[in-house]
């Protein structure tokens, strides 16, 4: 029997929200910098051209990450370790996360399935966005786990997404703070992964078991 993993319309709209909404404040700072540049001219040059350089960086970090997560980018067994670390990296950096994981060392050593690596990366994202005060976002192999930890100050997911990584919400519930862990999930499903999680005030842990 075949089995349709399409992504709902719903669910797409309210993805596509998310998405415009987290590249509103750098493509609007990189406009900032243009019209503060043509009100100050040559006084304003170095502050402007420096708002527009870190704007238009973070607005090109959050489209490769995008890319990776939601987008055609990871789908294939190609995508490597390295290429989620670096997407992942270039992410945080900057941010109040930082992220602790030894490519030498916690790295299947086994050929990977088509779409592990891209849910991989949604796992460290979710953990990430679990902690709005910053921490730690720590990647590891354990008894044929990869598992994504979060440690930092304040563990609260978004309102719903635990609900959604779960697999325990109707898509007209969904909001653009809950569609990462739906998401996710559905890669889950599509790539024929097993996925389970934890979560209290503590701690949070994702771990996605290696086939």
């Amino acid at each position: 029997m075949n089995i349709d993993h399409s992504i709902p319309t719903r669910a797409s709209e309210v993805l596509i929200s998310k998405i415009c909404h987290d590249l509103v404040s750098p493509v609007g700072a990189v406009n900032n910098g243009i019209e503060f540049l043509n009100d100050m001219g040559a006084d304003g040059l170095e502050d402007g051209l420096g708002l527009i350089e870190h704007s238009a960086k973070q607005a090109s970090v959050r489209l490769q990450l995008f890319r990776m997560c939601y987008g055609a980018g990871g789908s294939d067994s190609k995508t490597t370790g390295k290429m989620v670390y670096e997407t992942f990296q270039n992410f945080v950096a900057g941010t109040k996360l930082s992220m602790e994981w030894d490519l030498m060392n916690d790295m299947p050593d086994c050929d990977l399935p088509a779409g592990f690596m891209k849910t991989l990366l949604n796992a460290m994202v979710f953990v990430g966005e679990a902690m709005p005060k910053g921490g730690v976002v720590s990647v590891s192999i354990v008894d044929g786990e990869m598992i994504v930890s979060g440690n930092g100050d304040l563990i609260k997911p978004k309102d719903g997404a635990i609900d959604a990584l779960g697999d325990g919400m109707s898509t007209e519930d969904l909001s653009p703070k809950s569609i990462h862990g739906y998401i996710t999930r559905a890669y889950v499903n599509l790539f024929g992964l097993s996925l389970s999680h934890s979560c209290d005030d503590q701690a949070i842990k994702i771990a996605i078991k290696i086939p």
